[in-house]
């Protein structure tokens, strides 16, 4: 077995690799960028937002959407960004992207029944859904 060599106080490569830009969704990536605690700056409304981590050291231009010319090369150069962060978040951010998963969200979008009273059923039926759906994929 071959190990290759390096200067003392070098760091290390990642054993792993960079996700491909190509099979990067822009959402997914500023999902997991907020999920870790990094935060959106700008409006809301333009093509591309600014992600900062906590201590703001840094920053990544991630594009909304893959709809313009330039999308795959600001998410390769986010990716690259993310992989010289010293920041702990940044190389989990990387490995979510690289670990196929699928992720399911249940969320509620009826009136709460009034105050004291719980909609039992509906509770249950909705429970009940999430299990079957689970059950299906596992």
């Amino acid at each position: 077995m071959h190990e290759s060599v390096r200067l003392h106080g070098e760091a290390a490569a990642p054993s792993w690799a960079l996700p491909d830009p190509a099979h990067v969704e822009p959402a997914v990536l500023g999902a997991l960028l907020a999920r870790h605690g990094w935060q959106r700056h700008g409006g809301g409304e333009g093509p591309y937002s600014r992600w900062t981590p906590p201590d703001g050291a840094t920053s990544l231009l991630v594009p909304r959407t893959r709809t313009f010319p330039d999308s795959e090369d600001l998410l390769g150069e986010a990716l690259t960004a993310l992989a010289r962060s010293a920041h702990p978040s940044a190389r989990e951010v990387l490995v979510a992207l690289t670990v196929p998963s699928d992720e399911i969200r249940w969320r509620r979008e009826v009136p709460e029944p009034a105050a004291g009273a719980a909609d039992w059923l509906g509770a249950e039926q909705l429970h009940g859904a999430a299990r079957q759906i689970l059950l299906a994929g596992a």
